[in-house]
């Protein structure tokens, strides 16, 4: 799913765009308008004036150009006259040898037009129906503009503007880009503080730094965790105390089962193995404890202060055997994407198994390959035929009688693997020639 950042960042965009295109046709519209009425103004300026110049002598018509502007003596200077008389026509000089193409008008009659001119030009007209005041003498005056030199300013204008414009619509992209960063820096802050929360290096979200409309959420996700940790310490501590209290009973059963093998011993021998198998169900269950510790509930398996700590562990839950533990990590892996008590437990059941069955070491190894992690755990121990090695993982299932266990610890791990999508393998160790664990994990 997209993003919010990115899908603010393409709405603002594109309104930005939509409104720069309708804020620049506006423009260009009101130009436009602005242009053709400052040419219409400059046309009635224009009339008026040689309205002004304009004598009857004797009946004849004349335009003292004299009193008009110098635009209209050069040949086609773009500026132009012409008064149409019944019987002749005036022109003005920059008309040169072409006349342009009017209607007779009443007097005070206008008319606004455009039309080709000389040189095939567009032009803009404007005509004004004259007479005499005994009405004895009737004309028709047009001025013209040629549009060409004006449009080409116009051109000019607007190639200027778009340039502006462009520059404009581009800092506004980034400004909104800048704007965006900013204003998401503290969810940027929040994924950092929740990566940190994840490899365990803090225990709850700092709510200081986070911004007023994410507090509510913060501070919900700060008491569920606090919820989360207090029900796994209340169920270790319950698992805990359980285990010890009946040890107790054990015991005390334990001496009531060597009592009565003295007059039933079939049956004192058949409740002794329940008794037994009870007594190593405790001692895993308080070692698996033990291993997990206190850890935060959304914490994953740090590398490799965990593998560490849990390698000491069984160190120390099979000293009386001296089996050491080499771990081989490869650089650069800070955590494995399992939840830390389920790694905790996944890994600790396979050392556990491995310390077990090793006569004098066992060998964890971490490393990366084809885009996965890859965890082996190998013992020199006297391995498992391969005709038996799916039978590893059945629950309850023991190859050897003669070590002690009960039978779950690689059914467990199997279930885990399973959960997390795991491979998971059994072999003949080539390094060490005992049983060889193999876990494939997602990259980090």
């Amino acid at each position: 799913m997209i993003s919010i950042r990115a899908k603010l960042s393409l709405w603002l965009t594109a309104l930005v765009i939509v409104a720069t295109l309708v804020a620049l046709a506006l423009f260009e519209s009101v130009l436009r308008q602005a242009f053709h009425d400052s040419i219409i103004n400059r046309l009635e300026e224009d009339l008026e004036h040689i309205v002004l110049a304009t004598e009857i002598h004797d009946g004849a018509i004349h335009i003292d150009e004299s009193q008009l502007s110098g635009f209209y003596r050069p040949a086609f200077s773009g500026r132009y006259y012409q008064l149409n008389l019944s019987d002749q026509v005036i022109r003005s000089r920059s008309l040169w040898d072409q006349q342009l193409d009017t209607q007779p008008l009443s007097a005070g009659q206008t008319r606004v037009w455009q039309a080709k001119g000389p040189k095939n030009h567009d032009m803009q007209l404007l005509s004004l129906g004259l007479a005499s005041s005994d009405g004895s003498v009737s004309a028709t005056l047009t001025v013209a503009q040629d549009l060409s030199i004006g449009r080409k300013v116009f051109s000019e204008i607007n190639g200027t503007k778009l340039m502006v414009n462009l520059g404009m619509l581009l800092a506004m992209l980034a400004g909104i880009f800048i704007v965006l960063r900013q204003s998401f820096k503290p969810l940027r802050q929040i994924k950092q503080a929740l990566s940190q929360l994840k490899n365990g290096e803090i225990r709850a979200l700092e709510l200081d730094s986070i911004p007023a409309e994410l507090h509510p959420l913060a501070a919900t996700y700060n008491e569920l965790l606090e919820y989360t940790g207090k029900q796994i310490s209340r169920s270790r501590n319950n698992l805990g105390n359980l285990s010890h209290g009946l040890k107790t009973p054990l015991a005390v059963m334990q001496q009531q089962v060597e009592t009565l093998a003295l007059s039933q011993p079939e049956l004192a021998q058949t409740m002794a193995q329940q008794l037994d198998a009870m007594h190593r169900l405790i001692a895993r269950k308080l070692a698996s404890a033990r291993i997990t510790g206190d850890m935060l509930p959304a914490a994953q398996l740090q590398v490799p202060k965990d593998l560490e700590s849990l390698s000491a562990t069984l160190e120390r839950v099979h000293q009386g055997r001296q089996i050491p533990i080499h771990l081989e990590l490869a650089r650069g892996i800070a955590r494995l994407p399992l939840h830390r008590e389920d790694g905790m437990e996944l890994i600790g059941n396979l050392l556990d198994n491995a310390c077990k069955w090793a006569r004098a070491e066992v060998i964890l190894r971490l490393y990366p390959l084809n885009d996965r992690l890859w965890l082996s755990i190998e013992d020199d121990g006297p391995g498992v035929d391969e005709q038996r090695l799916h039978e590893l993982t059945e629950r309850g299932k023991r190859l050897d009688e003669a070590v002690s266990g009960h039978g779950l610890g690689l059914s467990i791990v199997k279930e885990i693997c399973e959960q997390y999508d795991l491979g998971l393998s059994f072999e003949c160790g080539e390094r060490l020639g005992g049983l060889k664990v193999t876990l494939s994990l997602p990259p980090q």
